[in-house]
Formats: C-alpha cells, structure tokens, sequence
C-alpha cells in the first residue's frame, strides 16, 4: 500500500477495496465471515467469489465498537495466526513470474517489487534480503499526499527479461522445516534495526503504544 494509504492524516483509500478485503481474509483467517463456508471456485470464476460480504447490525454497525474491535484482533495478531501461502504450497511453481525482481509498472505509476523480502509467502525461511532497488530520483512534497519517483528506463526491460531478473528461490533460501513463518536466526535482528522501532497513533495514544524490539519470537 502506499506510502500516503496509512498516514495517520489520511482519511480515505482508492482503490479496489474489495480484492483488499478478500486478500485480508485469504491471509488473516480471524477476520473472514465464520458463518459459512467459502464456496470452491472454479476455473472461469474470480477467486474473490469465495467470499460474500453480509451486512452488519446491531452494535457491531457503530464505525466506533469495530475500530475498536479490530484495534485490539491487530494487536493480538500472533505469527501463527496469519495464513502465509493461502493459494499455493509453493506459489512459485504454479506462476512463476511471481518471482520477478523489479519494477512493475501500469502507465504512469511504477512500484518496485521483491519476493526476496517475503519468502516466507513462497513457503521458505526468511533471509535478509539483499538491499533494495534504487530510484533514479526520489522526491517528497511537504505537503502531506504521497511521494514522487524517477525510475530509469532500463528497470522496463527487466520484466521481458523474466530469467535474468528473478529470485533463483532454491539457491537462496530453503523450505521452512518446523513453521510456515520460519526466519533465518539473524533475521529478526535485522528486521528491528531497518523496520520502525515504535508504532503509535498521532494522538498521543500511549495505552497502544508497541516497541517492535520487543516483539520477539521464542521459536
């Protein structure tokens, strides 16, 4: 999501909301509709037809009890509680150009893409991944509402050039071997150094206030 999606300014989100939710409840079993079962789809049908939205009523209706409400499912979120390959196994071996490296671009908006920093979504162990791919240019308005960047023109040749710019995923990395959010031992080290230290509303709101260095596995 960009940048300016989850700034605490922001006050809305363009977009497809609806493959968003349906790739939350792919992902994030706790929050999908538990009255029924997702239908199987078929061949010629979109996979977001598994789910179908329901109305919500009652208390549960107030925008306020279900901010509040998922608030709290967020904080409590669990590595075991997140489904790390809902479509595939090894999501690689059915589409393998999810494992491009580069920019993807759709007219004028590009975004750079890397599996090598979600392997465990591949079903392997997560690596430090090599340092990211640079822009030409990079600026940021003062005004709050995104950020605007140059990409050379040679980052467009990678995509019709798929062998020499992908993740060679079983040189790099191996399956997971006791849990699908397996990480290599110096991972998590690196994640605290290069990630945000601290997570807090703008209000001041220390009651939810989470240090991620604390925020430690035992596995």
């Amino acid at each position: 999501m960009p940048w300016s999606g989850v700034s605490c300014w922001c006050q809305g989100v363009a977009g497809c909301l609806t493959l968003l939710q349906c790739w939350i409840y792919e992902y994030f079993p706790g929050f999908s509709p538990s009255h029924f079962e997702p239908p199987v789809v078929g061949p010629d049908e979109a996979w977001a037809s598994r789910w179908i939205g329901q109305p919500t009523t009652g208390s549960v209706a107030d925008p306020s009890v279900r901010l509040a409400f998922y608030r709290r499912a967020l904080d409590s979120l669990t590595p075991s509680d997140v489904c790390w390959t809902p479509f595939h196994q090894r999501p690689h071996q059915a589409v393998r150009r999810s494992l491009y490296t580069g920019v993807i671009r759709f007219a004028d908006i590009g975004e750079f893409y890397d599996p090598a920093r979600c392997l465990r979504q591949f079903g392997y162990r997560q690596m430090v991944p090599p340092p990211p791919s640079r822009p030409q240019r990079a600026d940021r308005p003062e005004a709050p509402g995104g950020y605007v960047i140059r990409i050379p023109e040679s980052f467009d040749a990678a995509w019709d050039a798929l062998l020499s710019h992908m993740v060679h995923i079983d040189m790099y990395s191996q399956p997971w071997r006791r849990y699908p959010y397996e990480t290599t031992v110096d991972y998590l080290d690196w994640f605290v150094a290069h990630s945000h230290c601290r997570v807090l509303q703008d209000d001041g709101d220390a009651d939810r206030l989470v240090d991620s260095a604390a925020v430690r596995f035992d596995h």
